[in-house]
């Protein structure tokens, strides 16, 4: 079990006897769970889908585990591609999970643009010291698509 598994969603609050407000403050179109926020979630897959999108990469939906079997068997070795892949994937939940808060403790909202666009600042913060091959074209694509300077 990882810490990820034991997050306090509404569903889970909920069981606890703590809330009785279930649904997904990010769609409200289900229980808010660990599996609805990060699976199939609209707010969350859209901007999943925007991720792989920078990358020039498109997968069908994928469960939880199914895209953490895809990361832990592709997502190999020092590439740029894959650097992004692992940012963005750690940036994509911290940022979902700070939204549901952002909304659920501040009432305020933001769209997968601005979600987007914080997740691009946190992967150019963490490449902005990296030195990285800019001749290779697959490189020069992905500075550019994720405005790393």
């Amino acid at each position: 079990m990882t810490i990820i598994d034991i997050l306090p969603t509404r569903a889970r609050l909920s069981r606890m006897g703590i809330t009785t407000t279930v649904s997904c403050v990010l769609c409200t179109d289900s229980n808010e769970s660990r599996s609805h926020l990060f699976d199939n979630c609209s707010t969350a897959t859209s901007l999943w889908k925007a991720i792989l999108t920078l990358n020039h990469l498109s997968k069908l939906h994928m469960s939880w585990d199914e895209m953490l079997s895809w990361a832990s068997s592709s997502w190999k070795g020092k590439s740029l591609l894959t650097s992004i892949l692992k940012i963005a994937w750690c940036s994509f939940i911290y940022t979902i999970w700070e939204e549901r808060n952002r909304r659920i403790f501040q009432g305020r909202a933001r769209t997968i643009e601005e979600l987007l666009s914080s997740i691009k600042d946190i992967v150019g913060a963490q490449l902005s010291n990296r030195d990285l091959n800019r001749m290779d074209h697959v490189n020069s694509l992905l500075c550019n698509n994720w405005g790393i300077g």
